[in-house]
């Protein structure tokens, strides 16, 4: 998916992306970093964003402005570089185009250790901003984050709290009139298409929903997951965060198809690893020690070294 084209005339003539827009798309970040890191600094070393978080959440502005303020015109440039890039590709490999529907779909493809929870916070701020800016904050629902186990869903609780952002472990009791302005955090699996004892329906959260996917495949088929996530932001919006989509979609061509549409930023291990991020391992092969008469065999053991720069 490409936002920003390749356009190199001054910054002043371009209609979309003028200084003052971008000025107002730093602003927006700038604000929102602040917020959800006030708890987490300490006044000797507080916490800045790396450029590709800054850059990640440069792009979602410009998405999400787009998208509620010219659906339609964003849908007509999209298809119109689905074009020009399908032209010079055989038929298997080319990109089906955009339907407008496909549009409230957007992931980030980061590696380990990239800052996603962060993002996906500022990201949250990011949406409900502009949902306000356009008039259509009442319309939201519920905010729904989605991990592949409870263990992830205790940690992005605690993470929450940190940033300063009201979230809780999904009851079915549900919070009425304030539904939606907590970030509600369910364990994929506890998803099915009827009430359980431990699980709950799909349908129990119809309406317009900001869904947050933390690397969904790996607690669902994708088939099973993508399903949950697409029914549940039908009429709402989706974000969707993993180090692995490469996996995930490898020998699947429909979701190859689905994620090539809607990633809007790759910051995947291999740009990680690169930029300095990234560990490097020796490998050693321990042979089989005896102590106290108790064998112990050690195959390996890696053990990270510090990389130039990191």
């Amino acid at each position: 998916m490409v936002i920003v084209g390749s356009d190199r005339r001054d910054l002043s003539e371009r209609r979309e992306l003028s200084a003052d827009v971008l000025r107002a798309y730093d602003e927006n970040i700038v604000r929102h970093w602040q917020r959800i890191t006030t708890r987490r600094n300490r006044e000797e070393r507080p916490i800045s964003p790396k450029y590709f978080q800054y850059l990640a959440l440069l792009f979602t502005e410009i998405y999400l402005d787009r998208y509620f303020r010219d659906a339609a015109g964003l849908l007509a440039s999209l298809n119109t570089f689905v074009s020009e890039f399908n032209s010079e590709l055989p038929e298997p490999d080319q990109i089906r185009p955009y339907k407008l529907d496909e549009l409230n779909k957007l992931a980030y493809w980061q590696a380990t250790g990239s800052g996603k929870t962060l993002q996906m916070h500022v990201n949250i701020l990011q949406y409900r901003h502009y949902l306000a800016l356009n008039g259509r904050e009442r319309e939201l629902n519920r905010i729904i984050l989605l991990t592949p186990n409870e263990g992830l869903s205790l940690q992005h609780q605690r993470e929450f709290e940190l940033s300063g952002l009201d979230a809780e472990l999904f009851s079915k009791e549900g919070r009425g009139l304030f539904a939606g302005r907590s970030v509600e955090i369910i364990d994929i699996h506890k998803l099915e298409e009827e009430m359980g004892e431990k699980t709950v329906a799909i349908d129990a959260f119809e309406g317009n929903n900001l869904v947050l996917v933390d690397e969904g495949h790996r607690g669902a088929s994708g088939e099973d997951w993508m399903g949950k996530r697409t029914r549940l932001s039908e009429e709402g919006f989706s974000f969707e965060y993993s180090a692995t989509f490469g996996q995930a979609v490898k020998n699947r061509q429909s979701l190859a198809q689905e994620y090539a549409k809607c990633i809007l930023f790759d910051y995947s291990y291999k740009f990680f690893y690169r930029d300095g991020y990234g560990k490097d391992y020796h490998i050693l092969n321990l042979e089989e020690t005896w102590n106290g008469g108790v064998s112990t065999r050690l195959l390996s053991t890696a053990l990270p070294l510090p990389r130039k720069g990191s």
